[in-house]
């Protein structure tokens, strides 16, 4: 596509040779001005902690004990903000535009809301679908249809091939091949005999949820971390421990699952609206009418590399995901690892194609006109060679040109009054903080929200073990952003 001059200067802060032309020294000025800015704003909360806004305070819940979801906040942390800003009496309308495995949605219906969630990945479809149905299934279908699985002769050959696992090139050999038979006999059952659908999905996220459990793979950072016993060809010995047999570990998770549901879903239905979106919220939110969102509660990616697609490749290629749109869907996600290219190019022919130009120009006229990330940009370039990949400075750049849009989509749907409630870590490369908070801030500010408080964990977050070795030590704030309209 040819770009028009109007947006030359625009990129010259995506090139790292424009960006250097003036810029000899690494700088903190305009990011020290943000925080004297900011420095009212940012206030203790000793009501949060890490654990309440991370999935440790989910671990012992039931329903979140079903799967290991870490990237998410608890149901505690909801229930808290649902009590501070909330009110479940006027039919209030609460969005998660990354509702990951579901917990703002299913928390908020709970509580009497209607909600909205925006999901990507089908791993969090699946886990959000399972949660609602374990609230309305029929405990007697559940359990006959527990006990037939269970019952399957799981050694059986005769299973049509395409109810095999269905691999990606990186889980190629995940499983034992009696185990992966196992697998396509479970498959066969719930699409052949099963004909209830909310026993179908919570049958599929039981052997979903136990995948890394029968594997030889353990989930490691950003990566799946091979067991010495597969027969990939690796650097280390390492010993994952357990690598569980199919049946047992299935019989286990569905005797928690059933349990958990006879004991929780009873009486609990309600007749608050649901809406569950499958997209990106780059370009859902345009699906999402102006001035309906009461609340917004969110923790979106974090810039600090995480690959989701790699984590969750398991997961994924069990929902049928193949090589090809895996590397679609890497693309897709928010920015936040070095593998992801810009999407300049794609949201200017998007918002073009639904007659919202001059909201494009609005946003990336903001993004270019923020100083603070200007001189982020500047210092990373500098220190290019000191970076341990090179990647990293596109990757930061187009973490916050995506989100500039994410929050001004937010900005607009947003009711008069209503208010934003955002999960965020700040990030460090090579010992330079980026204040993530302090700059998305002011994005919200550019597009007429007000910066009410910015909630700071008494305990941050330390850096990395490379960097400490390196630069020492150093917490980062780990924050919630608390906008209004």
């Amino acid at each position: 596509m040819f770009l028009t001059t109007e947006y030359i200067d625009i990129l010259n802060i995506l090139n790292e040779e424009a960006i250097l032309l003036d810029y000899t020294t690494p700088s903190s000025k305009y990011r020290d001005d943000l925080l004297k800015k900011y420095d009212k704003k940012l206030q203790i909360n000793k009501n949060l902690n890490r654990s309440l806004i991370s999935f440790q305070a989910n671990k012992n819940e039931p329903f979140y004990r079903w799967f290991k979801f870490k990237e998410g906040f608890s149901t505690s942390f909801v229930k808290y903000i649902l009590d501070t800003f909330g009110n479940p009496f006027t039919g209030q309308t609460i969005l998660d535009p990354f509702s990951g495995i579901g917990t703002t949605l299913t928390t908020s219906i709970e509580n009497g809301y209607n909600a909205i969630g925006i999901e990507l990945l089908s791993p969090g479809i699946l886990a959000t679908k399972a949660r609602i149905a374990a609230k309305k299934v029929e405990v007697r279908k559940l359990k006959t249809n527990i006990k037939k699985l269970l019952n399957l002769n799981f050694e059986n050959e005769n299973v049509p091939k395409h109810y095999f696992f269905n691999h990606l090139n990186i889980t190629q050999g995940a499983f034992p091949e009696k185990t992966e038979l196992a697998i396509a006999n479970a498959c066969y059952f719930i699409n052949t005999q099963c004909f209830d659908e909310d026993v179908k999905i919570l049958l599929k996220f039981a052997i979903s949820s136990i995948l890394e459990d029968v594997s030889f793979t353990r989930k490691d950072g950003q990566y799946l971390r091979w067991d010495y016993r597969s027969n990939r060809v690796l650097k280390s010995n390492f010993n994952k421990g357990i690598i569980y047999t199919f049946t047992s570990r299935l019989a286990e998770k569905l005797n928690i699952i059933s349990s958990d549901i006879e004991l929780y879903n009873r009486n609990t239905e309600n007749d608050n609206y649901f809406k569950l979106i499958q997209g990106s919220c780059l370009y859902k939110l345009h699906d999402i009418p102006s001035n309906t969102i009461d609340l917004v509660i969110t923790s979106p990616p974090y810039c600090n590399r995480y690959d989701y697609t790699r984590t969750y490749a398991l997961e994924l290629a069990f929902d049928g995901i193949d090589n090809k749109v895996i590397k679609n869907l890497r693309q897709t996600l928010l920015s936040a690892t070095v593998e992801n290219k810009s999407k300049f190019l794609e949201l200017e022919k998007f918002y073009t194609s639904i007659g919202k130009k001059e909201i494009f120009k609005e946003v990336i006229t903001s993004f270019y006109n923020q100083s603070a990330l200007k001189e982020v940009m500047r210092n990373l370039y500098l220190n290019k060679k000191k970076l341990n990949n090179k990647n990293i400075p596109n990757m930061v750049i187009n973490y916050f040109f995506e989100m500039s849009f994410v929050i001004k989509e937010l900005a607009r749907v947003l009711k008069p009054n209503g208010k934003i409630i955002m999960v965020n870590d700040n990030v460090r490369y090579n010992g330079d903080e980026i204040p993530v908070d302090l700059i998305l801030s002011e994005f919200a500010e550019a597009f007429e929200l007000n910066t009410d408080i910015i909630w700071v964990l008494e305990k941050g977050k330390g850096n990395s073990s490379q960097q400490m070795g390196v630069h020492g030590r150093k917490e980062l704030r780990k924050c919630i952003y608390v906008w209004s309209k």
